[in-house]
């Protein structure tokens, strides 16, 4: 503890680390439920996922601000009082001042958002909006019914001529509904694109009336968290880590999630780029476009700190790369914590996608740079609950899931009891309702599971339901409701304050109604660790010993000569190399384990996953991400 700490917040020893999922302004949960956990607990590992990105950069701020005594976890107890106040335009709430369209996407945003909040008026409400947006519209599409109105009054009256007034309002309404809907779609799929495929893209719109903006707010809100000058230059990622070195320990490690969806597969932020994984190095950005999406003092810092030549190669990259109006993106360290966040926030229409350049090499590549599109992180994982994992944790990793409450009464914050909770999955329910609804909540759902379903079945595994907090929300809570009243802001905050003082008891206090605390927790991820492990020897030792007919035995390729092993990935040293004598001694000691557990068994001892929890985890390759 720093000699200047004071406060609630200078008692915390214990270490912790902690996970949010997204859900764009759902996000207003996690402040509170953060200030909770920082009073017993130092922040060390840190991530999420679009508005979860958001919660983690500022828990990561404030931790680095912790000593100051206006900064840190002080400033972010009052972030949701600021979110629910009336913003400088007198209209509307901070959270939602922060989305601003701009001019060519106004329109149809104001359109979109007058059906926040749900209800029966919904339709009502952004149709009267659409007719005060596109007035031409309504002029047009009342025309044909408004001439056979005059047609019917103008001829002689007879019964037939008042059966026809009724029609002719009709086709005027019609006519209205119809002509307003084509306008709203041809402006939103000739506007998009243009503004980088969002309504807002997070600058100031024109209309802003001296709202601040989503990400000009947050650039300098971080600075004030840690304690630094709020237009001063940004914070990076290199200030958390307390060095410049990817691979040295780190003070404060903040991660997240983002997808590139021109190459299908989502990215961790910020970008690594050492002896395991080399991709920052493939990104450049054009700073004429970045200028549009944030604030002059980020995109300085940018200029004036591009990434390290490594190479001549390299150099003449850049040289080319310069010619084209493109620029190297920062190194790891030097990457703003703000283009991180706006990376991972960029919920698909509501908010611009983030425009970075690549050269494919591939077959059909054009060995020229080309756009690739960031857009959110929720796109391919949601719920990242997998960082920081550690089979043997040396300290807890909270995590907390928003989820959608069945009822009001079920609505709020929970957590399992005991070992057996949480294991029950998530349900979609969509079957039910007018048929309109009942075919979207279908396609919902297909959509839903082909990005989740890998975030919900970890988060059933023992070992980490345990540690989840769930916030369950209703439908006119968080989520796109960008105009939710101060009181609907402060229920989601004292949800998200009941969730982090939830476990801050069970994992860090004296919890007697409870079994799932720390010790428990060490205990479960024990257990089926040892599980998973006996599975992956098992498996090892039936390849090593048991190769197909006319295949060398896999350690026979280690006394082999090298003329006689295979060409490709040779140990390094050649010869007979320490690393050859340790890939001797690992495959030795993989098959005397695999011995001793089956000699065990034939004595009578069960099996390491026999009574582990369920269900059972799995050891498995993937590439790192």
């Amino acid at each position: 503890m720093s000699p200047q700490e004071h406060g609630p917040y200078s008692q915390a020893t214990r270490r912790c680390d902690l996970v949010m999922e997204g859900g764009v302004t759902s996000g207003v949960v996690y402040p509170l439920a953060i200030c909770r956990l920082a009073r017993t607990f130092r922040f060390k590992n840190i991530g999420g996922t679009s508005a979860g990105a958001i919660a983690a950069a500022a828990a990561a701020a404030a931790e680095l601000g912790r000593g100051s005594p206006s900064a840190g976890f002080q400033l972010l107890e009052r972030l949701p009082a600021y979110l629910g106040t009336v913003a400088a335009d007198g209209k509307r709430t901070n959270l939602f001042a922060l989305f601003q369209p701009q001019a060519m996407t106004s329109k149809v945003f104001d359109t979109a958002t007058a059906a926040l909040g749900g209800g029966r008026a919904a339709v009502v409400r952004a149709l009267r909006r659409a007719c005060v947006a596109f007035p031409l519209a309504v002029v047009l599409g009342a025309l044909p019914g408004l001439a056979l109105l005059v047609g019917a009054l103008a001829a002689s009256h007879g019964w037939w001529t008042w059966g026809l007034i009724p029609y002719s309002l009709c086709i005027v309404v019609a006519g209205v509904l119809v002509a307003v809907a084509l306008t709203f779609l041809r402006r939103a799929v000739t506007t998009l694109p243009e503004n980088d495929y969002g309504f807002c893209n997070g600058m100031p719109g024109d209309d802003a009336q001296g709202a601040t903006s989503l990400t000009p707010w947050l650039a300098g809100y971080l600075n004030e968290l840690a304690g630094r000058p709020r237009e001063g230059a940004p914070l990076t990622f290199g200030d958390l880590w307390g060095t410049r070195a990817s691979t040295a320990p780190r003070q404060v490690n903040l991660e997240m999630m983002t997808t590139c969806l021109s190459l299908g597969r989502p990215f961790r932020l910020p970008f690594r780029d050492d002896d395991e994984i080399r991709e920052n190095r493939l990104f450049y950005y054009r700073a004429d476009e970045f200028r549009r999406l944030f604030p002059k003092p980020v995109i300085d810092w940018m200029e004036a700190h591009p990434r390290g030549i490594v190479s001549e190669a390299s150099r003449e990259r850049r040289e080319r790369m310069k010619t084209l109006g493109l620029s190297p993106f920062p190194e790891p360290a030097d990457l703003p914590v703000v283009v991180a966040v706006r990376m991972s926030l960029s919920f698909p229409v509501l908010l611009s996608a983030i425009p970075l350049y690549a050269v494919d090499y591939g077959g059909g590549g054009r060995r020229e740079p080309e756009r690739c599109w960031f857009s959110d992180g929720g796109i391919s994982s949601n719920f990242p609950v997998h960082f920081f994992d550690n089979p043997l944790p040396r300290w807890p990793t909270f995590a907390i899931q928003l989820g959608e409450a069945v009822n009001e009464s079920s609505s709020g914050f929970w957590m399992p009891n005991d070992n057996s909770g949480g294991i029950q999955p998530t349900w979609c329910r969509f079957d039910s309702g007018p048929p309109l609804a009942r075919v979207s909540g279908f396609l919902w759902s297909i959509i839903s599971a082909a990005k989740s379903w890998g975030d919900n079945t970890q988060s059933r595994l023992p070992g980490y339901r345990d540690r989840i907090a769930h916030v369950s929300l209703l439908p006119c809570d968080g989520g796109l409701n960008l105009d939710m009243p101060r009181e609907r802001i402060d229920r989601l905050c004292r949800y998200g304050a009941e969730a982090g003082e939830e476990l801050e008891r069970r994992f860090a206090g004296q919890a007697v109604d409870t079994k799932l605390d720390w010790p428990n927790h060490r205990w479960v991820r024990f257990r089926g660790t040892l599980a998973a492990m006996e599975e992956i020897l098992e498996k090892l030792e039936s390849g090593l010993e048991n190769p197909e007919p006319g295949d060398r035995r896999y350690d026979v390729w280690l006394d082999a000569t090298e003329s006689e092993r295979p060409d490709s990935y040779p140990w390094s040293g050649g010869g007979n190399s320490p690393q050859l004598q340790l890939a001797r001694g690992t495959l030795s000691a993989i098959k005397a384990a695999a011995q001793e557990k089956a000699s065990a068994v034939m004595k009578g001892a069960p099996p390491l996953r026999t009574g582990s929890p369920r269900p059972r985890p799995e050891l498995r390759m993937r590439a790192r991400i």
